[in-house]
């Protein structure tokens, strides 16, 4: 059976769950990850990385994903066991003198890692910087939000969206672009 504009039955209906598929296709984002600008990398090789206390789930599954490439990881609880012995605070480490101190015990760079959690318990956004503990610059940096898709909770938004290991292993990969492994 046709129509006048000789298109069948068939015809029209799979053109139109085309454009209904290419339609909700066109409403979803996949993660995004955007990099701090650092106008050179650092002077230094990047050995070893404390990872700073508090960063929670997704800053220990970045530090396993920045293992896996081959860095030394001193772990949020290490750290903070450090920072103790060390008699520093959160406060004081960012400062030149903490820094020091920890480069006094090996560490080349601190990463920082913050998130915030979706309404399905996966990563919604995040942020994460490695500063040197030579200059205490930025030496890499990243922003990284979760993609979505049609309404929150659907097949669709379901599909788009990252959990902890995916999630880690975007923010491991975009820092580690900054950072020269020696």
């Amino acid at each position: 059976m046709s129509d006048r504009a000789g298109m069948s039955y068939f015809e029209r209906r799979s053109l139109l769950s085309a454009s209904l598929a290419l339609t909700a296709l066109a409403g979803c984002g996949g993660s995004q990850v955007s990099s701090v600008p650092v106008v050179s990398g650092p002077a230094h090789p990047v050995r070893a990385i404390a990872i700073m206390p508090g960063g929670g789930l997704l800053a220990d599954a970045v530090a396993v994903e920045i293992s896996n490439r081959g860095y030394t990881v001193i772990d949020g609880s290490d750290t903070s066991r450090l920072m103790a012995r060390l008699n520093l605070n959160e406060v004081e480490i960012a400062r030149p003198e903490g820094l020091a101190r920890l480069r006094e015990q090996g560490i080349d760079a601190v990463l920082t890692v913050r998130a915030a959690g979706g309404y399905d318990q996966q990563p919604q956004s995040a942020s994460a910087r490695v500063n040197s503990t030579q200059s205490g610059r930025v030496i890499s940096g990243v922003t990284w939000q979760n993609g979505w898709g049609g309404r929150a909770g659907s097949i669709a938004d379901r599909t788009m969206r990252k959990g902890l290991g995916e999630a880690a292993r975007e923010i491991a990969a975009a820092l580690a672009l900054n950072l020269f492994h020696g």
